[in-house]
């Protein structure tokens, strides 16, 4: 699992590779938490490139959304395929945290 962050019309914009399982997990959750966390902007994880997400990767995902929460930001989801689409949408993530087909739509819903 690797990951990107960069910035995409003032939202902080993480975009995931590989799989997100019980392996990956613990590195890529200190990581991306200690490069989103500080910049305390709204935030879209990018799940294009995602093949997988495990019950670690849930928790993962909720953890951080509720870490933005505190410092007044929001996160969304977007791009992921129809297996791990399916994966969102049996754990209910998707009602947690949203969840859209693109990163312009995924923008125009964070920036509202």
């Amino acid at each position: 699992m690797e990951f990107v962050v960069s910035e995409v019309s003032g939202v902080t914009k993480a975009a995931l590779e590989g799989r997100l399982d019980t392996a990956n997990v613990d590195r890529v959750e200190q990581s991306l938490t200690a490069s989103i966390l500080p910049l305390g902007r709204h935030t879209m994880i990018d799940l294009t490139k995602v093949t997988f997400i495990a019950s670690l990767g849930i928790r993962m995902l909720l953890s951080l959304a509720r870490s933005l929460a505190r410092h007044k930001a929001r996160l969304v989801m977007f791009g992921a395929s129809p297996h791990v689409l399916e994966i969102l949408e049996t754990t209910a993530l998707s009602d947690i945290i949203p969840q859209y087909a693109s990163e312009g739509e995924a923008i125009a819903a964070i920036s509202s």
